[in-house]
């Protein structure tokens, strides 16, 4: 029965089996077909079809090749020198000078590269109120010379200033309620930013107590398992840093405004 089924090829098998209309898998191309290419133009048309026998001369005359040549004024020979023979184009400028025929042969130098090279300068006056060059005082600073320094005055009221007002009061109240102690710790932490002299310093202090405080009240809520133990040990702690801090902060300040140190 297999044998007797007609095999039928389609336009699959090869472009000779391709039916006359278009399959359904064809579809008709969305752009114009390509124009066909125009012929080859024929270089020969016209051309006499057996060759001259003879090659006559022109009917016309022509000029001779020679004469053909364009002029390209006066030549010289490449091998030898420029020669000018006038000045007066070249008269009064540092090349006509050089390259006139009337210019002197150059003399010669008289310096030699071992000889030592003599400024044809005086020396410059010598500056008032600088030491001689070469002496100890000339690589040192001079009895004018300006300091970096900020000379400030060294009292109760320069100090209490540059460590601010608003952390001094902050850290009184902190060492005195000890209930709200810890919380006025850290506004105080935030109030170094007004102080006026070695703020860096200031806050490693603040940061050590901090973590004292945090680690008091770890302890307490770890021992006692009590919330209310845990702040009351924080602000035990934070009150008698407050105190501490005070009296740091006001150290720390006296001792830039006596080094003479800048404000920040």
């Amino acid at each position: 029965m297999m044998g007797s089924m007609a095999v039928v090829a389609t336009w699959e098998d090869g472009p000779e089996y391709a039916p006359v209309d278009w399959p359904t898998g064809f579809v008709a191309p969305a752009i114009a077909p390509l124009d066909d290419t125009p012929p080859a133009p024929d270089l020969s048309a016209g051309a006499p079809l057996e060759p001259p026998a003879r090659f006559d001369g022109p009917r016309d005359p022509v000029p001779p090749l020679a004469a053909l040549v364009p002029d390209s004024g006066p030549a010289r020979d490449p091998h030898e020198p420029f020669q000018v023979a006038s000045a007066v184009v070249t008269d009064g400028s540092a090349w006509g000078s050089v390259h006139s025929a009337s210019a002197g042969p150059i003399a010669p130098l008289t310096w030699t590269p071992d000889q030592a090279v003599a400024s044809a300068y005086a020396p410059p006056p010598p500056m008032q109120g600088f030491p001689a060059p070469g002496t100890p005082q000339w690589f040192g600073p001079g009895a004018d010379y300006p300091t970096n320094q900020l000379q400030v005055p060294l009292t109760v009221a320069t100090v209490t200033e540059s460590l601010s007002w608003g952390l001094i009061i902050t850290l009184a109240v902190g060492g005195v309620v000890t209930f709200l102690s810890p919380v006025l710790l850290v506004v105080a932490y935030f109030l170094v930013a007004q102080t006026r002299f070695r703020k860096r310093i200031v806050q490693i202090g603040f940061y050590m107590a901090m973590v004292i405080v945090v680690l008091a009240g770890t302890g307490a809520f770890l021992g006692s398992n009590d919330v209310d133990a845990a702040w009351a040990s924080m602000g035990t702690v934070s009150l008698v840093s407050c105190w501490l801090l005070l009296v740091y902060g006001l150290a720390v300040e006296a001792v830039a405004i006596r080094s003479g140190d800048r404000p920040e």
